[in-house]
């Protein structure tokens, strides 16, 4: 990967940001077209306002996203991801030279896609806060952060999470992304997978503790591989982490 441009953020951003991508780039992101799980559970988490999940649901799989978002109403939801939509796109606009937009050829094709999942995604949000859940389903949106998750173990056969892991390292350190990736390997079901993407930070720099990170999971049992995405709009984020159970 890449080193370049390591001292100079390429998106400032404080906090953490409402994520809205489309089905398609998470398939991108983690090459996915072969690799989705035909039987069992699959979980997004961190997935904020991405229309991942609605739309493997419209597929018939077994989809379910968590975030510490979804104590929203819809309304509120909307409203929030417009206000990140507009502030993301000012913010790419000022450093457009700085990213590969190979993926999207333009900010205003980024823009039209980070829209339409937004859409998607509060439709199906709005549906699913209209339908209390029974003994029979449960919601397909659950409130809840890293590195505690609400879900029993062994329940997913795959667990995926794409920029918040690593790409918030400033602001989250060693400890929290080795105890969020085995919370997540704890709610996955034995031979499951959880993916992670991207590994870089908002300066195009590989995660500095990947490989004792790697080395600790290796330890508690997982098989660890890093393999290339086909993905790719921060320059050195051209690998995503594939954690086995």
């Amino acid at each position: 990967m890449s080193k370049e441009n390591v001292n100079e953020s390429l998106y400032p951003q404080s906090g953490v940001a409402m994520t809205c991508r489309s089905f398609n780039e998470y398939c991108s992101m983690f090459m996915l077209d072969n690799e989705l799980p035909k039987h069992g559970q699959i979980l997004d988490v961190a997935a904020g306002a991405s229309s991942f999940t609605a739309e493997l649901r419209q597929r018939g799989y077994q989809a379910f996203a968590c975030d510490p978002l979804y104590e929203l109403s819809p309304d509120a939801m909307h409203q929030h991801g417009l206000q990140e939509l507009e502030l993301a796109s000012q913010k790419l606009a000022a450093k457009q030279h700085a990213f590969v937009w190979k993926d999207y050829a333009s900010l205003e094709a980024h823009d039209a896609v980070r829209h339409q999942s937004l859409e998607q995604f509060i439709h199906h949000y709005r549906k699913d806060k209209q339908q209390p859940p029974t003994e029979q389903a449960t919601a397909c949106y659950v409130a809840a952060r890293l590195p505690k998750l609400p879900f029993p173990d062994h329940t997913f056969e795959l667990v995926l999470c794409n920029h918040f892991l690593f790409l918030y390292q400033e602001q989250f350190d060693y400890s929290f992304h080795l105890q969020a990736i085995l919370e997540m390997l704890r709610i996955t079901k034995q031979g499951g997978k959880v993916l992670l993407y991207p590994l870089v930070g908002f300066r195009n720099e590989l995660y500095p503790q990947l490989d004792q990170l790697q080395q600790e999971l290796v330890q508690a049992g997982a098989q660890v591989t890093l393999r290339s995405t086909a993905f790719r709009f921060l320059p050195a984020a051209d690998s995503f982490l594939q954690v086995t159970k």
